[in-house]
């Protein structure tokens, strides 16, 4: 049995936070021994499953713990105070603080892996030089890094070097769980009129649907009706409803926020579009995929790994003239959207989660074996 620690911020949440629900709600448990703890607490029996142990390092988020945990953190007491159980392995599962958090185990005998969700080199782009100046001390402590795309990987290599080793695991996404909860009704005041474009994700810069809004104005401009769904929560909230109601766009714009349950607004759409500045590899594409809707998408890290070449769904440069060109491109054309539709479908049967929970079983095990074989030679 190989005991291992799960630990990031908060289980909360899509993203990072989802597809390692996904992961630990698959893994075996008779050769897994699974422990998930967060920063700040969650209500862990509705998101994991009965066997998955779970921890938080604060019993609240008071401002008190706040102020506590930044010290904590700042100073690496943090993981001699809350985390200290006996772990063959020790994860990381988010990139910034509890990677930060992790590396300061004094586990000598628990293997220790990062994860890396984003690609760095856009993610951290504003401040890129001191992001690695200060991170680079953090990794060097681990054992290996874990990325979800090639190009997360490529850009991790690119800051950081070759140590520690990184290799690629895609995110494992709950298929079965997704195509179920997808034929639910869409919940009360969310009502389909007409062609319907949905995204979702945080209400937050890198998502960009401040671009995503400046090119609906343009494409209703033109004379195209349709309504555009947007599922998510975030700090940018305030920001996009001032520039739906100062633009005019309350007829065909709906703010849905956060959604327990957003696959009846992705199936109930006509197209989706992923409209980020920067993506790790896209959990809600993924999920388009897997429910067969044609997608549209600005260029990045892992887009092509998903969609290949515009193969299952439609990337465009990562740019606010391009998203507009490729959008309307698809909303103008009904069969070229029954084509991705197709596509979709095709590409989104390789993402069973019983697949990729395995992949991902398999390195966990020989990493755990790497460590115990000199133990067990001396």
């Amino acid at each position: 049995m190989i005991k291992i620690l799960f630990f990031i911020e908060t289980l909360g949440g899509g993203g990072a936070e989802k597809v390692l629900r996904d992961l630990v709600n698959h893994m075996d448990q008779s050769k897994f021994d699974i422990t998930v703890q967060t920063v700040r607490p969650c209500d862990a029996e509705k998101l994991l499953v009965p066997g998955d142990r779970y921890k938080s390092m604060y019993a609240s988020m008071s401002r008190f713990n706040l102020l506590r945990y930044r010290a904590e953190a700042a100073s690496g007491l943090a993981y001699r105070l809350h985390i200290r159980d006996d772990y063959d392995i020790e994860a990381a599962y988010l990139e910034c603080g509890t990677t930060k958090i992790l590396s300061s185990s004094t586990n000598r005998h628990a293997a220790k892996i990062a994860w890396v969700h984003c690609n760095m080199s856009v993610q951290m782009a504003g401040n890129l030089e001191g992001f690695v100046n200060k991170a680079s001390k953090y990794y060097k402590r681990y054992d290996r890094v874990v990325c979800v795309s090639e190009d997360s990987l490529n850009s991790f290599r690119m800051l950081f070097g070759d140590r520690p080793p990184a290799s690629v695991l895609y995110n494992t996404i709950d298929d079965v769980s997704i195509k179920e909860r997808a034929e639910l009704p869409l919940p009360e005041g969310a009502i389909k009129r007409r062609t319907t474009v949905a995204a979702v994700g945080r209400l937050t810069y890198i998502k960009a649907f401040d671009r995503l809004l400046e090119v609906h104005k343009r494409l209703i401009g033109d004379g195209l009706e349709y309504d555009l769904w947007i599922i998510g929560e975030g700090e940018d909230r305030a920001k996009l409803e001032a520039y739906i109601e100062g633009n005019g766009l309350k007829d065909s714009v709906r703010l849905f926020g956060f959604q327990s349950n957003p696959y009846p607004f992705i199936k109930a759409a006509d197209l989706l579009v992923c409209s980020s500045r920067s993506e790790g590899f896209s959990t809600f594409v993924t999920e388009g995929l897997i429910l067969g809707k044609p997608i549209v998408t600005t260029e990045c890290s892992g887009m092509h790994e998903l969609l290949g070449d515009s193969e299952f769904g439609l990337i465009t440069e990562n740019s606010g003239d391009a998203l507009y060109s490729g959008l309307k491109k698809m909303l103008e054309d009904e069969d070229l959207r029954s084509e991705y539709a197709d596509k979709a479908a095709e590409r989104g049967g390789k993402f069973s989660a019983s697949e990729l929970t395995k992949a991902t079983e398999r390195f966990l095990s020989d990493l755990a074996g790497e460590r115990t074989c000199p133990k067990q030679k001396q």
